[in-house]
């Protein structure tokens, strides 16, 4: 009850910062693209529909993960040849086969939609990613909530009309349920539950290229109890991903992790659907310069990352600001992990109103890559060069943000100006 009054009592503070200019705030130039940009993403999955229920889509080799540990076929989670073959068989042929690449605790998650036809399976997964979706907005909805100022629907359309939300929902991609955890664990650690926050984050090493990083600048913050829930449920789903493959299945997985990564081809990108071009992060943006398959190109990607990873240990201790260091030196990214960038642009946007010019530039560039983001898929731009605009940000941004929670990260509120 005490922790209630007091989020209330932030929650009536905030509104006093804004309460005041609110119906001054409200400004045609960012409703118009906030608008814009939800029809945009709107159109973007409808009429892609009809291609994901014939089984083009990520989602297949997901559903295919959940059929095969359901089957008893857990051992040959990583055989090319073994998804290939069962993809065939229960979604459907298509040109290549998507290759489950995450760790196998996350193929228990898709047992059930298994048990499904693969476009039952496919709508189901789609509501459980709307509803993810709907969570997400509900828990971050206290975060953005001086964005209200500007125009009342704006924290929610600081959600829905980022682009990439429209291709996780569309691809039938676990995107949506890893910014989940991420939102989660950033809301308990706010509540002073570290340990707990920790716990969300472990959760979350089905895409380890995320999570590693995180864990490693948590490290060099020295957040004890965080990174103690961090191994607890890290070791939990370790344990659980040798249960599902055995241990002559994890082996092999680091064959298959090398062929994806270090001893990356064009032939190996094609075959597993790894294209670096849509990367918005250091690889992506080495490869477009010295090409994906240069020997240059790994070295000059682990160089940037550590130089970044780094610089982020100087800055405010910050999941949000890990998460975005995390975002440009994971090693292998999609189009539609781009979503995780709604948790560090979000934060930046509701500080907006900042008397700090750092901070208000850093709002502007967050609010110009939401239109970049649809602009660089449309007119046929590499999707890598977002690392740009993100590597700015990243710059700019010294990772500290407004929380609703009474000692969570600096809050300030301006003075009301008497004179």
């Amino acid at each position: 009850m005490e922790q209630q009054a007091q989020f209330g009592a932030a929650r009536r503070t905030a509104g006093r910062c804004i309460g005041d200019t609110r119906a001054a705030r409200v400004d045609p130039l960012v409703i118009a693209p906030s608008v814009l940009l939800f029809f945009l993403s709107l159109w973007a999955v409808v009429a892609t529909y009809p291609t994901a229920v014939a089984g083009h889509v990520d989602f297949r080799h997901l559903y295919t993960a959940g059929y095969m540990v359901r089957t008893g076929l857990g051992s040959e989670l990583y055989s090319y040849a073994k998804n290939e073959e069962t993809q065939t068989k229960q979604v459907g042929p298509a040109q290549g086969t998507l290759t489950f690449n995450h760790l196998a605790y996350e193929g228990l998650i898709f047992v059930p939609f298994s048990y499904l036809s693969y476009r039952r399976a496919y709508a189901a997964f789609f509501l459980l990613n709307v509803l993810l979706l709907a969570g997400t907005i509900r828990a971050l909805w206290p975060y953005f909530s001086k964005l209200v100022g500007i125009w009342q629907f704006l924290p929610a359309a600081t959600v829905l009309c980022f682009f990439p939300v429209s291709i996780a929902l569309v691809e039938g991609q676990d995107s949506l349920l890893l910014l989940a955890l991420f939102v989660a664990s950033m809301v308990a650690t706010d509540q002073h539950n570290e340990l707990l926050g920790g716990a969300l984050l472990g959760l979350t090493f089905f895409k380890f290229q995320y999570a590693l990083p995180m864990v490693f600048l948590f490290l060099l913050w020295k957040r004890w109890r965080f990174l103690g829930g961090v191994a607890a449920s890290a070791a939990a789903v370790t344990a659980l991903s040798f249960w599902v493959t055995g241990i002559s299945g994890m082996t092999k997985y680091v064959p298959y992790l090398l062929s994806i990564s270090a001893k990356y081809t064009p032939d190996q990108g094609m075959r597993h659907g790894i294209h670096t071009e849509g990367m918005a992060n250091l690889r992506g943006l080495v490869a477009s310069v010295v090409g994906a398959s240069d020997h240059n190109a790994l070295l000059l990607t682990l160089v940037f990352s550590i130089i970044l990873i780094v610089w982020a240990s100087f800055k405010h201790p910050s999941l949000p600001g890990a998460l975005l260091a995390a975002v440009l030196v994971s090693y292998h990214h999609v189009i539609s992990d781009a979503s995780l960038l709604i948790l560090p642009l979000g934060l930046m946007l509701a500080d907006y109103e900042s008397p700090t010019p750092r901070k208000s530039q850093v709002a502007l560039l967050a609010s110009l890559t939401y239109l970049i983001l649809p602009l660089l898929l449309f007119v046929g731009i590499h999707f890598s060069l977002l690392a740009l605009p993100l590597l700015a940000l990243f710059a700019l941004w010294d990772g500290t943000y407004w929380s609703p929670y009474p000692g969570g990260q600096a809050f300030f509120c301006p003075q009301k100006d008497t004179k």
